[in-house]
């Protein structure tokens, strides 16, 4: 019983930084002004002529439509679909033996990411007054369309390999492997898209991007309205969970303790 309470409190603590990161996700959006791309590149010009090159940095956020940077489409590492932006994660599933408390054998099933990988190429985002350089780094778009999930089973025929262009990746495998699950997010080109970030120009060139210093970053296809939604959301039910499950632990703790 002490055990089960003492669990309780962790998963609680966790629901509580959930919500907490959330209620802060929140607060920025809705602090943060909207800014058309003119007036943007208007307020950088200012500040450059007043304290030179280099040293503007500006919260906001822009909505628009994603493009492609200069280069050209992206295309999916799995879908092999066009985009600007993507990312992949391939899980392996597979069985495994333990011994429970007891010392018996028995055997679950568990999964290990064996490949991740998040597109980090540039690109713009348009709206009616001009286009504006995105950043994304390696964070992930929020909401971003889910274009492959599958599950393939393993095979002992080189199944446990996947070819990525010339990129071969060995996916482990062996005895007790079931199979990989395969998924797939991507921004199309045209794409209605949000982002909330920090502009600056310390590239050389004026930019949004992650936040120099830390802190919230959000990249959606998704409107600011149903992101401030979802997120609201998660506060209420993070919150609610966090507050059963300490006062649940607490029970089960003393409880414990008295018997």
């Amino acid at each position: 019983m002490i055990w089960t309470g003492l669990i309780a409190l962790v998963v609680a603590v966790a629901c509580g930084w959930l919500a907490r990161h959330s209620n802060n996700r929140a607060q920025v959006m809705e602090r943060t002004e909207t800014l058309p791309v003119a007036e943007l590149r208007a307020l950088h010009s200012a500040a450059a002529q007043a304290a030179g090159d280099g040293v503007f940095r500006y919260r906001c956020e822009i909505v628009g439509r994603a493009l492609p940077h200069k280069d050209g489409a992206l295309r999916s590492q799995l879908g092999g679909l066009e985009c600007v932006w993507h990312q992949h994660k391939i899980t392996r599933r597979y069985e495994e033996t333990y011994r429970d408390g007891r010392g018996s054998r028995k055997r679950r099933t568990s999964n290990e990411v064996v490949s991740r990988h998040t597109s980090s190429t540039a690109f713009f985002v348009e709206d009616a007054t001009g286009k504006m350089v995105i950043h994304p780094g390696e964070h992930p778009v929020t909401g971003a369309e889910k274009t492959v999930d599958r599950f393939d089973p393993h095979t002992s025929s080189g199944g446990n390999r996947l070819q990525i262009g010339p990129i071969g990746l060995d996916l482990g495998g062996g005895d007790g492997t079931i199979g990989y699950r395969h998924e797939e997010w991507i921004v199309r080109p045209g794409s209605r898209f949000y982002v909330n970030g920090e502009a600056g120009d310390g590239n050389g060139r004026l930019a949004i991007g992650a936040p120099a210093e830390g802190g919230v970053f959000v990249m959606s296809p998704k409107s600011e309205e149903e992101l401030l939604r979802g997120e609201n959301r998660n506060v209420m039910l993070f919150g609610s969970g966090a507050g059963v499950l300490a006062l649940t632990g607490i029970v089960l703790l003393v409880l414990g303790i008295i018997r």
